[in-house]
């Protein structure tokens, strides 16, 4: 006898009662051998969830071998799965609730659907936005944007593939869109991940130009401490030495840096030292600042990293002011030449502004401005603005 076909994908099929239905929904979505102790988990009653399946369509296809159980039937959701994470197109055309419309009263079935139809769904994300990530990496960013337009208008939206859709739109340079991706999700966030949901939420919208809200949920997460409080003074120091507050951006900074000692975290040492760096040219403190951001370049080598292209350029916007302006003509142009490599259009801009100090053309000072407006980047292209009418 041949196995059934049954589509379970956007539509729910002819059912037995239940618990017979939370057993025919569980082995069409999960082919294969399924043992006892396996389906009591989900379905506490098999005995009677059995009994209605032999006496239901689905009796003849049920087989059984040694305490273990399988329909002898094919689904959509194989095919599904077999889709998933690498061909957008067929993931989209295949992709539907699973069961639509069944709920069940066994809490913990109706707990395990609720958790699958959430895979499914994010399976269809992970698609969209692998395949979005992929066109940017290939320059295509119209068509990157204009796909993941099209999977936002055609299907919702949870957790994880919000965060996911929200780091697509980070690398596209589309802060307000990452804002407004992790800002619909967030109560909805497990709790554990939710607090760095939170500084994401907040570095976006400080790069929109929401800068109020931004900077009350930073100092907010400063006050509840952790690491993420830390993370959260970088970000909030960051934006101050692009305002004009840069005594407050080094307090920030040499904060960051000592708790990064404390903990042996390298990632949070280079940011720390970034920050100093920068707030340092900003206080006519250069000489100070190289020895700073050389540092953070040092930590780069014993990380095994390429040297960041935001560090060169502010290594060399640093050098110009101490007067040196062969040297940082020198890192500036390396820090644009890794910029343009890495399609970063913020570091390709700190690096134009740095070659603009340099050598005194004004034409870098312009393409500078240009390429913030690219990053989506609005308080350093703020900055840029006034130091322009300055």
């Amino acid at each position: 006898m041949e196995g059934l076909s049954v589509a379970l994908l956007g539509q729910t099929p002819e059912l037995p009662p239940s618990p017979g239905a939370e057993l025919v929904i569980y082995l069409l979505a999960r082919p294969g051998w399924r043992s006892r102790e396996e389906l009591e988990q989900r379905i506490p009653e098999l005995d009677r969830a059995l009994e209605l399946v032999r006496a239901s369509r689905y009796g003849p296809y049920l087989e059984e071998a040694d305490g273990r159980y399988q329909l002898r039937a094919e689904s959509d959701v194989l095919a599904y799965w077999q889709d998933a994470y690498r061909d957008w197109p067929k993931t989209a055309e295949r992709y539907g609730e699973l069961a639509p419309g069944f709920a069940s009263a066994i809490p913990e079935f109706q707990d395990w659907l609720e958790a699958e139809r959430r895979e499914v769904l994010h399976a269809l994300w992970g698609t969209a936005v692998g395949k979005a990530n992929a066109l940017l990496d290939q320059g295509a960013g119209d068509a990157a944007l204009a796909l993941v337009a099209g999977a936002e208008a055609a299907y919702p939206l949870e957790p994880a593939s919000a965060l996911d859709l929200a780091d697509f739109y980070w690398r596209a340079r589309r802060p307000a869109d990452t804002a407004r991706v992790i800002e619909a999700v967030l109560e909805a966030i497990p709790e554990k991940y939710r607090g760095r949901a939170r500084l994401n939420l907040a570095a976006a919208r400080l790069r929109a130009g929401d800068e109020e809200l931004a900077l009350a949920e930073l100092r907010a997460l400063e006050a509840e401490g952790g690491e993420l409080g830390v993370w959260a003074g970088v970000h909030r120091g960051s934006h101050a030495v692009l305002a004009g507050d840069a005594e407050l951006a080094l307090r920030l900074a040499e904060e960051a840096f000592a708790a990064a000692e404390e903990a042996t975290d390298g990632e949070l040492a280079i940011a720390a030292l970034m920050l100093k760096g920068e707030a340092l040219t900003a206080l006519g403190r250069p000489k100070e600042a190289t020895h700073a951001l050389g540092e953070a370049l040092g930590i780069h080598e014993v990380m095994g990293r390429s040297f960041s292209p935001v560090v060169l350029a502010l290594l060399a916007e640093a050098h110009a002011a101490w007067g040196y302006p062969d040297k940082a003509r020198e890192l500036a142009e390396k820090a644009f030449k890794e910029a343009r490599a890495q399609r970063d259009p913020y570091a390709a801009s700190r690096a134009l502004w740095a070659l603009h100090r340099a050598t005194g053309e004004a034409g870098y000072a312009e393409m500078a401005r240009r390429e913030a407006a690219e990053a989506g980047h609005a308080p350093w292209l703020r900055r840029l603005e006034e130091l322009g009418e300055a």
